[in-house]
């Protein structure tokens, strides 16, 4: 018999979690910019594309053994918790963790013995070194996925959050330090972009350590008895994951994949259409220190709405409280689409003037063209975020699966036609890039409407924050020309950035006040929805 009063926290709960992991990846993409400022003119850009080569195939690695994790054991342990079996929450957890702990050893292991084989395999040899010094990583961010999970099951996100921070700073302290030693002993450009990933091995030890920590905490403050009657036994356990996590982990190997391809083929069809090798490599370390990090920026700050909403979207789908699960998915879409517009319109507008505010102008000049490319993924990653948020609360993890592989076989078959074209060139990346996730969204909203019968107005959540957006980013763009008719200036591009932000929330709260205020929404929405029961 279902008992609505225990089966989920507080929505006051997933609000706070949500916020407090959106100011921890601001603190910690406020981190990595600092960090790369200074990495970028140490390393260069062939450096960086040692860098972000190898990290290219740590992501692939990443992904393989962690990918699924944290969402596969956060939807178990909500759902034992929802059901009142808190005991079986805390066996997930133990039995997780040593089998997905020994699974991120076997792939340190693996990495760190084919290193070179994996850095011949990207067109990319000297990037060896780098990911021999990330391998033993894997092991640490695979126990860290499962204690993610556990603890975004038992809403304790402000755990998360800190070791996000954690890890961060860990990252930046280590990896600067060695850089800069490396880089005073004249180190070769792939040396010293092998000294400064060893700070990403120490942070991640050191954010798995916080974790395990938080969660033993959170495991005996419970201090719940196990009981033979209703105990999920350990094939239950492996059963359920693999059942969530495998096409998950897949969606997110099959990406991680593709990248790897698209990197080794990017250097292949830059180098086919006359530009040398070493020039080839910077192109993509340009491309994946300026441009790229600015898109994932915008998709960090709306992962943590889908992590907090996902145990929140897990219980309402358990318990068969339809109402208040289609109510929340609309409310996260507008709150997305509310964010992720002005900052596409910023892209547009003023590529070259974000990224000569944070990097050195000839290098901001070359990705500012790649960056407006991107703009139109800014809208489109945050959504497809959200609605296959939905379809895995749903455990309707292979559908997400689908919908990546065919966006990602559009990706590489215009990025391999247009970067061999040498009138396009490496403006390939993007293009094939924002074709993937338009059409990943397409076909993920098509499976939420089919399979969840949730038919989102996408146009009139999109026109309203459009209409702003441009109006706003707009202004900004004219007051600009008209105070700075010259050369990049900071303090005035600042000034008109504050001043379009001033003017969309002014427009914003005058036509539209509860998108402003969606987040307040998430409580009413499930104080309904205990109602309807």
């Amino acid at each position: 018999m279902r008992n609505p009063g225990k089966e989920l926290n507080s929505s006051k709960r997933m609000v706070s979690g949500a916020l407090s992991l959106t100011l921890s990846v601001i603190i910690v993409k406020l981190i990595g910019f600092l960090y790369k400022v200074p990495l970028s003119r140490i390393l260069g850009d062939e450096g960086m594309g040692y860098f972000n080569s190898a990290y290219t195939v740590f992501t692939f690695f990443y992904m393989l053994c962690s990918g699924g994790i944290p969402k596969a054991v956060s939807i178990l342990v909500t759902e034992m918790d929802v059901s009142g079996k808190r005991e079986n929450a805390n066996k997930i957890l133990s039995i997780s963790l040593k089998i997905f702990l020994a699974i991120g050893i076997a792939f340190s292991l693996c990495l760190m013995l084919l290193s070179k084989n994996f850095a011949s395999l990207i067109e990319n040899d000297l990037s060896a070194f780098s990911l021999f010094c990330i391998a033993p990583s894997l092991a640490f961010v695979s126990a860290s996925g499962v204690l993610r999970g556990y603890l975004n099951g038992k809403r304790k996100l402000i755990s998360v959050a800190v070791s996000e921070v954690l890890d961060g700073c860990i990252k930046f302290v280590f990896g600067l330090t060695l850089s800069y030693i490396a880089y005073r002993k004249n180190y070769a450009p792939a040396v010293i972009s092998a000294f400064t990933v060893l700070g990403v091995t120490i942070g991640s030890f050191v954010a798995a350590l916080f974790l395990y920590i938080s969660a033993k905490i959170v495991k005996n403050d419970e201090n719940t008895g196990q009981n033979s009657e209703g105990s999920i036994s350990t094939g239950e356990i492996i059963r359920g994951i693999l059942r969530i996590s495998l096409p998950i982990t897949l969606s997110s190997a099959v990406l991680g994949a593709s990248n790897m391809i698209d990197l080794g083929m990017l250097i292949r069809r830059l180098v086919a259409s006359g530009i040398g090798h070493a020039d080839a490599v910077a192109l993509y370390g340009n491309y994946t220190t300026l441009a790229v990090p600015m898109l994932n920026l915008v998709g960090a700050l709306i992962t943590p709405m889908a992590t907090s909403a996902l145990p929140e979207l897990t219980g309402l789908y358990t318990l068969g409280m339809r109402d208040g699960f289609v109510a929340l998915e609309k409310r996260l879409i507008g709150i997305c689409a509310w964010f992720a517009l002005p900052m596409s319109f910023a892209f547009i507008m003023f590529p070259e003037e974000i990224l000569c505010l944070i990097f050195d102008d000839a290098s901001a000049k070359v990705a500012a063209r790649l960056l407006c490319l991107l703009a139109p993924s800014v809208v489109f990653l945050p959504m497809l975020t959200i609605a296959n948020t939905a379809l895995e609360a749903a455990e309707k993890t292979k559908l997400p699966l689908i919908s990546m592989s065919i966006g990602i076989v559009f990706k590489l078959a215009a990025g391999y036609v247009l970067i061999g074209n040498p009138d396009v060139g490496i403006a390939g990346a993007p293009i094939g890039t924002t074709l993937c996730y338009a059409v990943s969204l397409f076909i993920s909203l098509i499976f939420v409407s089919r399979y969840l019968g949730i038919r989102l107005p996408m146009f009139s959540l999109l026109i309203k924050p459009s209409l702003v957006s441009f109006i706003s980013v707009g202004c900004a763009r004219l007051l600009y020309d008209t105070v700075c008719t010259s050369q990049f200036n900071a303090a005035k591009f600042l000034l008109s950035a504050v001043a379009a932000a001033l003017l969309y929330l002014i427009i914003s709260a005058l036509i539209s006040r509860k998108e402003l205020i969606g987040v307040i929404d998430f409580i009413k929405i499930h104080k309904k929805s205990k109602a309807t029961l």
